[in-house]
Formats: C-alpha cells, sequence, structure tokens
C-alpha cells in the first residue's frame, strides 16, 4: 500500500460548519490554547464520536484548508517491481489520468463485450429505441405499426413507421443519444445500444476524476471507479438502451463541475489571502484572536508542506479520519482569515459552474427527476462558497454568500438550465407535426387557475397569455399533459419496487427472460433440464449491501466530524433517491437507483479509505486495514463474476440460475 490509500479532508465543509482536520486531543492551537478551549459543553460530551472543535483546525495552514494538496503516491511499489526509479517516478507523475484510464479501459471492454446479445428488444427498449430511429427520420416521434419489433429483427428488416405524432411522456434528449448509435450502426440491437455503453464507459472514467478530487488520492479515486465498473445494475443498463443510464452521466457530470469550480473559487480565496498578506494588508485584521499562525504544527509538532500550485498543491499527508499524514519542512503561513476577503471578494467568471448548469440542462431533458438533483446541487454549491468565505475571514459568512454568490448561482445553473432543456426540443420545434404541436394555435392563452401542492389546491388568478408564442404554450400544454399522465401512472407491474427496498436490492427488474432446451441458444448439450436466459438490473449485491453500512459511515462523518466530502456525496444520493418517496404510489422501478449509484460508489470508497487507516496509524492497525478492504473488495469483484450470466443473458441451467436467486423477491 502507498500513502495514497487514505486521505482527509483539511477544508472548510460544505454542509456543517465544522472542519475534519485537527491535531491530536489537547494539542496547543496557534494561540497557544489548547483544542477544547473553545469547545462548549455540549461539543466537548460530542468529541467522543470524533467531534474536533471549532479552533483545532487552525493548525492547518490556510491555503491548505482552502485548497487541500493532493497525495503523491510513492514509487515502492514500482521499485519493488523492479522499475528504476527514472520510470518508477514517471509512472506516478502519469497515474493521475493514466490510473483512471485503465480502469475505464477495463469498464469499457466489459461493456462493449457481445452488446448485440440478447438479439431483441428487450424491457422498454420497445419504446426508446424506435422513438430514437423517428427521431432521426422526422425530427419527433412518429407512430408504429403493431408488431414492429418483429419486423425490425426479421432478415430482411422491415420499420413500418409512420410520420403521424405519437404522444411520448419524456423529454428528448435521452433519445437523441440512443439515436446517435442508431445513426452509426443502423436500427439494430448494437445500434440502440452503442452510445449508452460509451456513456457508461465514460461515467467510469469521469468517478475516477472526480473521486481522485474529492478524496486527494488516486487510488480511491480509482477505487471507486472500478467499484462503478462492476455494479451490476450500472453494468446493465450501460447495455441497454433506456434513459436513466443518460441522466446518471449528466448528473454526475455536473457535480464534477461543481467540484472543480469549488476548488478554483477556494483557490481565488487563497490568492487574495496570499496577495493582502504579501503587501501587509492583511495581516492581523482578522478580528478574531488567534486565527492567524507563524507555522502550521502537524500531529506530531512538524509543519505541513507548501503548495506548489492553485489547483495540486505539495504533497500534505491528511489521512481518513482527517489527520495530517506526516511532518514536513517548517515554513511561515503568511496568509490569516480576513474579512475584507472573506466578506467582499467576488468570485468573478465562474465557466464550470455553467458547464453544470447545461449538464443539468442535459439531465432534465433526459428524464425529469433531474429537476430534483438541479435543486439539491444548486444548495450545495452555495453551502460550499459560505464554508469557503468562513474560511477566509468572513464575519457573516452566509450573508457575504447570500449577497455575493447566491445571484450568480442560480443565473448560472437555472436559467442556464432551462435554455438547455427548451433547446432540446429543437426537432419538435422546427417540424409541424409533433404531437400537440400546434394545440395553441387559434387558442388564447391563460394561465393556470390552480396549483396543487402536498394534495392541496390553491386557486390563482389567471392572467392573459395570449403574447406568448404559439410554439412554447402549444409546448406548455404538452408537458402539463404528460405531468398529468406521471402522477397518475398507478398501473401495477410485476417488478415494480417501493424505494425503501432499492439500498438493499428488494426487487430488481427482470428485462429479458427465455428458457432454452438443451443444445439450443447457448444451453448445454448435456444439460439435464433446461437453462435459462435472463438479463437483470440488479446492482451487485456485495457492493450494494456494503454501500448500506457506508452510508451510515458517511452521515457518522457528515454529522459528527463536519466532512464536507461525506455532505457531498451523501447529498448526491439524497438528490437521486430521496425525491422517490414522495411518488410511493406511482409505478417505479429499482433500476430508477443507477442514476445515485456513482455516489454509493464514492460512499464505499471512503469507508475503505477509512478501513486503511491513516498513513501515521501503527503498523499493525494498517495491515489488519489493508486485509480488511482487500477481502471487501475482493467479495465485491467475485460477486460480479458470480452475477456475471444473469447481467448479459447467458444460458446457465436452471439450477444454476436457481442458485443465484439469493432473495425470493428476485425471482
Amino acid at each position: 500500500m502507498t500513502s495514497d490509500t487514505a486521505t482527509g479532508s483539511r477544508d472548510e465543509p460544505a454542509l456543517g460548519e465544522r472542519p475534519s482536520a485537527a491535531p491530536p486531543d489537547g494539542a496547543a492551537g496557534p494561540a497557544g490554547s489548547t483544542g477544547t478551549a473553545a469547545c462548549t459543553p455540549w461539543q466537548l460530551r460530542l468529541r467522543r464520536y470524533g467531534y474536533r472543535g471549532p479552533a483545532e483546525h487552525l493548525r492547518v495552514p490556510l491555503r491548505e484548508r482552502l485548497v487541500p494538496p493532493f497525495r503523491s503516491a510513492g514509487t515502492r511499489v514500482w521499485t519493488v517491481l523492479g522499475v528504476d526509479p527514472y520510470t518508477a517516478e514517471k509512472l506516478v507523475r502519469w497515474s493521475a489520468w493514466g490510473a483512471p484510464l485503465l480502469v475505464a479501459l477495463f469498464a469499457g471492454l466489459l461493456r462493449f463485450w457481445q452488446l448485440g446479445s440478447p438479439e431483441a428488444v428487450i424491457f422498454d427498449e420497445t419504446y426508446y429505441a424506435k422513438d430514437a430511429w423517428s427521431l432521426l427520420r422526422y425530427g419527433y416521434e412518429g407512430t408504429w405499426a403493431e408488431k414492429a419489433n418483429a419486423a425490425i429483427l426479421a432478415d430482411p428488416q422491415r420499420v413500418p413507421l409512420s410520420p403521424d405524432a405519437s404522444y411520448v411522456v419524456h423529454p428528448p434528449v435521452g433519445k437523441w443519444t440512443i439515436a446517435w448509435g442508431e445513426a452509426v450502426f443502423g436500427l439494430t440491437p448494437l445500434g440502440w445500444r452503442f452510445a449508452t455503453a460509451v456513456l457508461g464507459t465514460l461515467s467510469v472514467l469521469m468517478l475516477c476524476r472526480i473521486g481522485r478530487r474529492l478524496f486527494r488520492s488516486t487510488a480511491l479515486g480509482c477505487l471507486a471507479g472500478l467499484l462503478l465498473a462492476v455494479d451490476g445494475l450500472h453494468f446493465v443498463m450501460s447495455r441497454t438502451a433506456l434513459l436513466d443510464l443518460v441522466v446518471m452521466f449528466w448528473v454526475l457530470a455536473a457535480f464534477g463541475a461543481l467540484l472543480i469550480d469549488r476548488d478554483s473559487a477556494r483557490a481565488r480565496f487563497a490568492d487574495a489571502l496570499d496577495a493582502r498578506a504579501a503587501t501587509g494588508e492583511g495581516a492581523g485584521r482578522s478580528g478574531d484572536a488567534g486565527t492567524g499562525a507563524a507555522t502550521a504544527a502537524g500531529p506530531a509538532g512538524g509543519t505541513a508542506r507548501a503548495p506548489l500550485s492553485r489547483t495540486e498543491p505539495a504533497d500534505a499527508g491528511t489521512a481518513a479520519d482527517g489527520r495530517s499524514g506526516g511532518p514536513g519542512p517548517a515554513h511561515p503561513d503568511p496568509a490569516r482569515p480576513d474579512p475584507a476577503v472573506g466578506d467582499r471578494l467576488r468570485l468573478g467568471a465562474r465557466p464550470w459552474r455553467l458547464a453544470a448548469g447545461l449538464f443539468l440542462g442535459l439531465a432534465c431533458a433526459t428524464k425529469w427527476n433531474g429537476l430534483y438533483v438541479l435543486a439539491a446541487f444548486g444548495v450545495l454549491t452555495v453551502l460550499w462558497y459560505a464554508g469557503a468565505r468562513r474560511t477566509a475571514g468572513a464575519r457573516r459568512p452566509y450573508r457575504s454568500m447570500l449577497r455575493r454568490d447566491a445571484g450568480p448561482a442560480f443565473l448560472s445553473l437555472v436559467p442556464v438550465a432551462v435554455v438547455t432543456y427548451i433547446a432540446s426540443w429543437a426537432g419538435w420545434f422546427a417540424t409541424s407535426g409533433g404531437y400537440f404541436r400546434d394545440w395553441a394555435e387559434g387558442r388564447r392563452g391563460l394561465s393556470p387557475d390552480a396549483v396543487s401542492l402536498a394534495g392541496v389546491r390553491i386557486p390563482l388568478p389567471q392572467v392573459d397569455l395570449t403574447w406568448v408564442p404559439e410554439a412554447l404554450r402549444s409546448l406548455w400544454h404538452y408537458h402539463a399533459e404528460a405531468y398529468r399522465f406521471h402522477v397518475n401512472l398507478v398501473d401495477p407491474h410485476p417488478y415494480q419496487s417501493n424505494p425503501w427496498s432499492w439500498l438493499v436490492l428488494g426487487r430488481p427488474v427482470s428485462y429479458f427472460y427465455e428458457s432454452p432446451k438443451p443444445g439450443e441458444d447457448g444451453c448445454p448439450a448435456d444439460t439435464v433440464d433446461k437453462c435459462a436466459r435472463e438479463v437483470l438490473a440488479l446492482g451487485t449485491p456485495m457492493l450494494w449491501w456494503a454501500a448500506c453500512f457506508a452510508v451510515l459511515y458517511l452521515l457518522y462523518r457528515w454529522f459528527f466530524r463536519r466532512d464536507w466530502r461525506a455532505g457531498a456525496v451523501l447529498c448526491g444520493v439524497a438528490a437521486g433517491w430521496l425525491p422517490w418517496f414522495l411518488y410511493q404510489e406511482r409505478t417505479i422501478f429499482l433500476f430508477y437507483a443507477v442514476v445515485f449509484a456513482p455516489f454509493l460508489c464514492l460512499a464505499v470508497a471512503m469507508m475503505i479509505g477509512a478501513l486503511l487507516g491513516p498513513p501515521g496509524a501503527p503498523e499493525r492497525r494498517r495491515v489488519f486495514g489493508a486485509v480488511g478492504a482487500g477481502v471487501l473488495v475482493l467479495l465485491i469483484i467475485w460477486n460480479f463474476v458470480y452475477f456475471f450470466p444473469l447481467f448479459t443473458g447467458q444460458a446457465i441451467p436452471l439450477e444454476s440460475w436457481q442458485d443465484r436467486m439469493w432473495l425470493d423477491t428476485w425471482v
């Protein structure tokens, strides 16, 4: 194990007010106070759970609290393998991108292997694969004849599609994504699954890089990506032409963009504080006693290393429990918290925040559950700004955030997402044959006379909206009808499930099932009974069940340790999962959970980082931690291999299929 395997947070948390980095209990703070001096009795009682007092973080240099350093992986592993020191150093430098690319390559090989199998229209591909082809032909969803699936799969192929508009209830981006693969490979199983396989592979690469930035550890980032690569639900959804994998991709991209924006914003604060300190303007202006320190003492009395750059500072060890990984060379820390910077600094243009607005708009333009993620991530990012201002010295960080950051953040996210969403309907606007396309023609436009909130009807005064273009009023009516369909979708389905059961995989969805006889469709000729071929949308059980414990661990880290990383991951899980509890009477399915599957992998990776222990822990502790973490990862990989036939529709003897039905609700 290198020192790159366990990291902690040194900067100000987001969804909480207290930092996670701290010296050992009772160590002297910068002003000579002890770590418990500023704690209330309630906070002192919480120390048994790992709570750190408000003054204990001050021993970490201010720049490192704003922009935590990336861990530098050691060369010991490469030298043990016989690699010369120069080459080992180059490999370590390349690992920041090289290791994630290798994990993504592994994920891609899995996802593209026999992608066209089963050669059938499985589950809801019967809607989205055909709608995608219709978008290519007409720019809107046309009408398909009965038994169109058989005609599409026949040889020679027939495409019984008419230009008569068809009523669909999902926005077009996901179907345009599927259409991209069909434009290249035709209306075939390979064609309509190709784009989702590409997005599934790229999402693994993104998660590796996101995990690296979040944990400041290449190893933990790649571990999160590897876990996603071997997650059965993500794997199956990457090989199926459904919309939810597309939503997941854009949600994950938005999270990564906001994470980069967070680092960039905090680097601006650090630079501004350094500049004021260099000119002597910021020294002693904090207004809080003891907020600046001449040196930053590490846990053992050492000092942390100075950062090299704004985005990837020098190596400074941090551990899974948030403690410093070891001493470094002594250096002055000229920057001090300064209200002039914390309260007044304008962050300027935020291109990555604009990108997040674009990505969230694309998520909403795939399925409407992206709206909840937009709201959650909007709250998350402004809380990050408040935390940065507090660390920089703002006396009233939340008021400063509301004055300086909330408005620009809203404009970067919501209007950009709205414009992106409307633009996604370009094919519907550009043609005249789409469903409800001319509904508003010749009609007077009136605003709604009431809205329903939590089942309560609230009357509203009506306003004349005839001035709104007819096309936009027609689109609004289309959406009102689609929303009415969604909220009233209560028809029972054999594979529907309640969101309470999703984390434990209570009711997976069978996308495809056949029972070939011996010697047919891959069924071994010597099979005593018939075989089973199934594509089951089931998360890798060991991974998801471990994620249940990981979520509990992150709740502890967030609530008691005020770890911003735990709060960020939990925000992603909550945004993708909790809204479905509002629609428990609806017909909903387990595969909707793929939207937050990457965040579960981040949670498990963070928990494994804690199992490994901090770099300064005793060797015995590190060994036991490494063994436990290794066993867990190997169990997850074995579990994926064991269920692989059910993820890919391979024919296996019926007894083997029954052995894999671990819960009665899986049948």
